[in-house]
């Protein structure tokens, strides 16, 4: 698990980062430092509660519900940023990579580490 949230402390810190020249970076800097932050806490071994990630990845799981654009035109920019399909559609894809890493740390600190008794 130390791997797995190092690379994705790693991968939070840089989505947050290049969200500078966004047209709204006070939503989406804090929402990719919360994982980084989580993530950090369990590369560091800190003891965390399960409930909060929890709620949050379900949070971003519902926001990459209903960030998904109506028609799917990739993620690439090709072309240049054709229309607004793109950009929610890397919004959405974020939000989700979100939702999946907190999930793992939820199952990590509810089923795996209490079975090992590391808890």
């Amino acid at each position: 698990m130390r791997l797995f949230s190092g690379v994705m402390t790693i991968l939070f810190i840089g989505f947050a980062a290049v969200q500078y020249n966004d047209p709204d970076p006070y939503i989406w800097v804090p929402i990719y430092l919360f994982p980084a932050v989580v993530s950090a806490i369990i590369f560091t071994g800190r003891k965390v509660s399960p409930l909060p990630i929890l709620l949050a990845s379900i949070a971003f799981f519902v926001g990459g519900f209903f960030q998904w654009p109506a028609h799917w035109e990739g993620v690439a920019l090709k072309n240049g940023m054709k229309d607004i399909n793109i950009e929610e559609g890397r919004e959405a894809l974020g939000l989700l990579i979100c939702a999946v890493s907190l999930f793992i740390y939820w199952l990590y600190l509810t089923r795996f580490k209490v079975k090992m008794g590391e808890v």
